[in-house]
């Protein structure tokens, strides 16, 4: 045999065994696969030893092992023989060191160690965890069983104010009392914010009323309002806000304001009132805000200015300097609004109206002429704020000629595993695939795209977007749009109806407006009756589908979306074909529209957009467009 055919056998041989390989391994994953999925089916049925008997069955070298042995001993558990959950745990600990079942599965051990008296080992394990995995809720709960194993009430007082409203909550108060402990002012305060965090508002009141006022006024009144003593709610906040808001939290006090005002007739008259009781207290700055909402325009720039002067580092001054701003743009007074705009960017690069300044900071340049400033600012928005409304706008001012609203085509593009941990995401999509959802949200409680990613499996689209929205928001700074966390908060649900219905109009600003309209919820149902998925009132959408002859099912989504479709384009057509001022007749009406466009005072769209004296209008339209523009970015082909 020449030595060319030897070669040949031996590769031959090599591919044939790792093929084998390949197809046994291939086996070996279906089989456990196919064993898991039975075992959950006897979990869910409370069959707990044929679970556990089908989970030990899950091959030691599976994606699955860290799950399975998990669930054995939550079956063991179940059955009452703690000492194989203890062995489970045990192994999975050693095991899988790694996994993201580690902290619950030392917490389950140490747990079953305590119930069982062996508290040396217990306490080991408890003080690692608080150790190792410090501010998780192990860690916290933790803190209770050290406290029962130590008898230390400093502990259960640790346990409660970081957990007021956590499942030993009452078990960590009964026991204190018990004990007969003296309890201090701080004692008492965590005690009473416990029972307000679980909405037992007679015995917060009874903690609150052994309380120091300075230090407890705001959970005190809030827990009268709750009760329903509202004079003497009131009487607090009012002594609370004239003496002790330096002992509170800004947000406590906001939520005090927003209680007594709810109380009042005359908002303003109230907001000014509480404003006299001391201009200098900690949440003057939010009743400053407030007075704002509720004066008339012709005031709102002084107030909004005053407001900055005085709290240059509060909360709502980064609103209130932009709002100065904007005034300093409409009086033509430019380089004071360049001046104070830059102050905003420089301390409030993070806040909502940031993206308004740089934009309308390059609208200055334009105006003076100033081409090359004005894009480095534009070129800053959709750098910094990609996903805004200004990106949109600055976009259109980097490419003028190009319509700002193109009709272009999306690529559909799938939601995926949020994670880049490959072995995690394996585990994950697993599990998924053997809807085994409970377990990986218990896995993943902490990270809010994944908890989307459940949602979104198990079809709960509307709250799926939800949650992956806030998550996005706290994010300071924002992905790139390749990153597929972007797909959960912009879906692309009822896509192919908007497309095969908008006809002549955009399909994803139909998109968008149906994002903005019900967040994919085909049984939304507005305050007002507006219905489905695009929020057509029933007489809207009986007019439409008797004029063109269709059925008229507003909770059918292909229904709904047709005569939504139709009833913007008519809108569309009614304001000479702009899509910008068909999205504001969508939500504010075509009569007011027009109003608007005769009777303001404006410059140019984006004057106009930042003068509609709807603020839901004015919010709608900018979160229409930047939905259509994100839309745009993510399924870019």
């Amino acid at each position: 045999m020449t030595k060319e055919k030897i070669f040949l056998t031996i590769l031959l041989a090599v591919v044939c065994f790792f093929s084998a390989i390949t197809v046994n391994n291939k086996l070996v994953e279906n089989n456990d696969m196919a064993r898991y999925k039975k075992a959950i089916e006897f979990y869910r049925e409370n069959e707990y030893s044929k679970a556990y008997n089908e989970f030990s069955k899950i091959s030691k070298f599976s994606v699955l092992k860290p799950a399975a042995l998990f669930r054995e001993a939550r079956c063991a558990q179940s059955s009452g023989d703690t000492q194989a959950a203890m062995r489970n745990y045990s192994l999975l600990l050693k095991r899988f060191p790694n996994s993201s079942l580690y902290p619950i599965s030392e917490y389950n051990l140490a747990v079953l160690l305590y119930t069982r008296e062996d508290y040396f080992a217990a306490k080991r394990h408890f003080n690692h965890l608080i150790n190792k995995f410090e501010d998780t809720e192990v860690a916290i709960a933790a803190k209770f069983y050290l406290g029962m194993i130590n008898k230390n009430p400093s502990l259960f007082l640790e346990y409660l104010k970081c957990s007021p409203n956590g499942r030993h909550a009452q078990d960590a108060i009964d026991t204190l009392v018990k004990w007969n402990i003296k309890f201090t002012n701080d004692d008492n305060l965590i005690i009473a914010n416990s029972y307000f965090a679980r909405n037992d508002y007679n015995n917060a009141l009874f903690y609150y009323q052994k309380t120091s006022l300075p230090y407890s006024w705001c959970g005190y009144a809030r827990t009268l309002y709750k009760l329903g003593k509202w004079n003497d709610a009131k009487n607090i906040t009012i002594k609370g806000l004239q003496l002790y808001s330096s002992f509170a939290e800004a947000d406590n006090i906001y939520d005090n304001i927003d209680c007594f005002l709810s109380l009042s007739d005359t908002k303003l008259t109230t907001l000014r009132y509480l404003y006299s009781l001391n201009p200098k207290a900690k949440g003057a700055d939010y009743i400053l805000y407030l007075t704002a909402k509720y004066a008339p325009s012709s005031e709102t720039p002084r107030i909004y200015e005053q407001l900055y002067k005085k709290f240059p580092d509060g909360q709502f001054s980064g609103e209130a300097l932009y709002k100065t701003f904007y005034s300093k743009i409409n009086q033509g007074k430019y380089n004071d609004a360049i001046k104070l705009g830059k102050i905003h960017l420089a301390r409030f690069s993070n806040t909502n109206s940031a993206p308004a300044v740089m934009y309308w900071i390059g609208k200055i340049y334009d105006k003076k002429n100033m081409p090359d400033i004005a894009k480095t600012y534009y070129k800053g928005v959709l750098s910094k704020y990609p996903d805004s409304y200004y990106a949109l706008r600055a976009n259109a001012k980097l490419h003028q000629g190009h319509k700002m609203l193109e009709n272009r085509s999306l690529e559909i593009k799938p939601v995926v595993f949020p994670i880049k941990n490959k072995s995690e995401a394996n585990l994950a999509i697993k599990l998924a695939q053997l809807e085994d959802y409970d377990f990986v949200k218990e896995l993943y409680k902490n990270d809010e795209f994944v908890q989307s990613w459940i949602e979104y499996q198990q079809g709960n689209y509307t709250h799926s977007a939800f949650i992956a929205r806030e998550a996005m928001d706290k994010l300071e700074i924002k992905p790139d749009f390749k990153d597929t966390r972007w797909r959960l908060v912009y879906p692309l649900h009822y896509y192919n109806y908007a497309q095969k219905y908008s006809q002549t109009e955009n399909p994803i600003v139909i998109l968008s407006i149906i994002k903005e309209e019900s967040h994919f919820n085909p049984n939304a149902k507005s305050p007002v009756g507006a219905i489905g998925l695009m929020q057509l009132m029933p007489a809207t959408a009986n007019e439409i589908a008797r004029a063109y002859g269709l059925p008229n099912n507003l909770y059918n989504p292909e229904y709904n979306i047709h005569l939504g479709c139709l009833y913007y384009a008519k809108m569309r057509k009614s304001l000479n074909d702009k899509d910008m001022s068909a999205i504001m007749a969508y939500n504010g009406g075509w009569a007011a529209v027009t109003r608007w466009k005769n009777k303001l005072d404006y410059d140019d769209i984006d004057d106009f957009v930042e003068k509609i004296p709807y603020p839901e209008t004015q919010d709608y339209l900018k979160k229409v467009m930047k939905s259509y523009w994100n839309y745009s970015n993510i399924y870019t082909k």
